[in-house]
This record gives structure tokens, sequence and C-alpha cells, in this order.
């Protein structure tokens, strides 16, 4: 896209822009201007088959994903030991993510090892939330993000945690 000097182009969201979580403001650059927030695309990818099907269907398979997405999390938490896990322990109150800091490791030198080394992909960093990492002590560094999915195993979650446990010791 080519936008002339005389043209004012506005932003149609705000957000995180992922280049710089530590800013609590909307960059002003371009294309970052235009960058903000994170699009629904896998939500849009299946609202068609998800409207086909009966609205009941979908909310128990929704609310079964997002309990296998708790309670995989509620795992990680008690095999993470040498972690400082943030959020919920109630499984009732927690969401299918989660974050944690290790004392031994920066962040983001955390997800690379996990990366490169054993294949598991997480997210370091602010996470477009710089108020929420400064309350929790953890900014400018951030903490590790976990969110296992619909398809995630509980191997998969044994092999984040013996990746971990090897990578910390």
């Amino acid at each position: 896209m080519y936008v002339g000097p005389r043209a004012k182009v506005g932003a149609w969201r705000e957000g995180g822009t992922g280049g710089d979580s530590s800013s609590e403001t909307q960059p002003k650059e371009f294309p970052y201007f235009l960058e903000g927030g994170t699009p629904n695309v896998l939500g849009v990818a299946v609202s068609q088959p998800a409207c086909s099907t009966s609205s009941s269907r979908v909310w128990t398979a929704s609310a079964n994903t997002r309990r296998r997405c708790a309670n995989a999390c509620g795992a990680a938490w008690r095999n993470w030991a040498a972690s400082r896990v943030f959020g919920h322990r109630d499984p009732a109150r927690r969401v299918g993510t989660l974050s944690f800091r290790s004392e031994a490791l920066p962040a983001a030198e955390l997800g690379g090892i996990l990366d490169q080394a054993f294949d598991i992909a997480i997210r370091p960093g602010l996470h477009c939330a710089p108020y929420i990492h400064r309350a929790l002590g953890t900014f400018p560094e951030g903490t590790v993000r976990v969110s296992p999915g619909a398809f995630s195993t509980e191997a998969d979650i044994d092999a984040l945690a013996n990746a971990l446990a090897e990578i910390v010791v």
C-alpha cells in the first residue's frame, strides 16, 4: 500500500503490535501504526462450520477444550517447582494459558532453548501487557507463556516439563 504525504490514515484498531511490547501506546511510525492487535484468524476460520452445527454441540466442545487446556496448565503448574508461575491455581478461574519465569534464565533465552533444542514453541516477553508486567515485577524481561491447545496431550505437557527440568537444573 502506498499512502501519499497529504493522506490522513487512521488505525482501525489499537493494541500491541508485537514489535514493542514495552510501550503503553500505539506506535506512530508506519507500518507499525496500522498493525494494532491480533485478528482472530482462527475464530473466523471456524465460524462457518461452527454456525452450521447446533449451538449446544459447539458450546460443549468449547467448554471441553477450555477445561482440557486449564487442566493441562494445572498439571504444568504442579510440575514446575523450579519456576515462578503466575495466575490462579483454582481451575475454575484459570484459562488455557500459563505464564512463568525461571530464576535461572531470562524468558527470551529460555524460549530460544526450548525452540532450538526441544522443538517446543512458547512465547517469551511482555505479551503486549507492560502494565501487568510492571505490577508483577517482571518488567522489562517479561515471562514465558505456554498455551496448550485443543490437541495438546498430557505427553506434550510432560515433554515441556522434562525439557524445563533439563534446562534449569
